[in-house]
């Protein structure tokens, strides 16, 4: 299957979600699916990252791009993390202001309302730059990880987090969607939470190859849990849920079908 190419009105505006802001938050981050989200990118993070990442140790400079409503970044902010959250979003970025304020973290927060692409250059550069479910909604998103590299500091550490095709494919074809796979159809309107432009794993890693950086880790983000049945599911634990994804997450072919696809790159210089 190939990655779909973007066509002149694709590329004429990136998705702004200032019309989605309440449903966004509502199904992406309020349920199990964001709490398996946040469960495993808190775990590669802690990983990868090491003494670093922990509580009390030195603060890291993090930029969350098109953060949305913080919720990650938040978590960040409570192990004594100095944040800069940008989105393209006014109403995303309001209601990140109000949730730290909210949560006794705004003084930990620097908020630009702004694209990622037109991002200023920072000083100092940033130790952890997070982009999490932004490359799928972008027309460019090479020019955005190339943009996000120029923030960081050498040895620093790029988390990127992009709807994945092969799990895009496999659920249609499970689905019985098949006039959507022969017709190369895997895209969103642009009108609802379905990405625009699903990305493969392979071309986004060898992108970050060809940019001189290290890669640190690969997972799949949500590995079975959307392909079970909705009676099945609401009957298992949501921790036992976690816990199996988090086992299943490295280990392919499963980490090829996750929903989402966690990688975590370093730069050499």
């Amino acid at each position: 299957m190939r990655s779909q190419e973007p066509s002149l009105s694709d590329c004429m505006q990136d998705r702004n979600f200032d019309d989605l802001a309440v449903q966004f938050s509502n199904r992406i981050y309020s349920g199990t699916k964001g709490r398996i989200r946040l469960a495993l990118l808190e775990r590669d993070l802690d990983e990868c990252r090491g003494d670093a990442f922990v509580a009390g140790s030195t603060p890291l400079r993090v930029l969350d791009a098109g953060g949305g409503e913080g919720q990650f970044a938040r978590s960040l902010a409570r192990r004594g993390h100095k944040l800069t959250l940008c989105d393209h979003s006014q109403v995303m970025i309001e209601n990140a202001r109000q949730a730290a304020e909210r949560d006794n973290l705004a003084g930990d927060f620097h908020f630009l309302p702004c694209s990622i692409q037109s991002l200023p250059d920072p000083d100092p550069l940033f130790d952890l730059v997070l982009c999490h479910a932004v490359l799928e909604w972008v027309s460019d998103w090479q020019g955005v990880v190339t943009k996000l590299i120029t923030q960081m500091a050498p040895g620093a550490v790029l988390s990127l987090m992009f709807y994945n095709q092969h799990s895009t494919v496999f659920r249609s074809l499970v689905r019985g969607y098949f006039d959507r796979i022969k017709q190369d159809k895997l895209a969103g309107s642009g009108q609802g939470l379905t990405p625009l432009y699903p990305l493969l794993p392979e071309q986004v890693l060898a992108f970050i190859a060809d940019q001189g950086m290290e890669v640190l880790c690969q997972s799949g983000i949500r590995v079975f849990h959307d392909y079970m049945h909705k009676d099945i599911r609401d009957r298992r634990s949501e921790q036992d849920i976690i816990a199996l994804e988090k086992q299943f997450s490295r280990v392919e072919p499963y980490r090829s079908l996750g929903r989402y696809y966690h990688i975590l790159a370093r730069t050499t210089s």
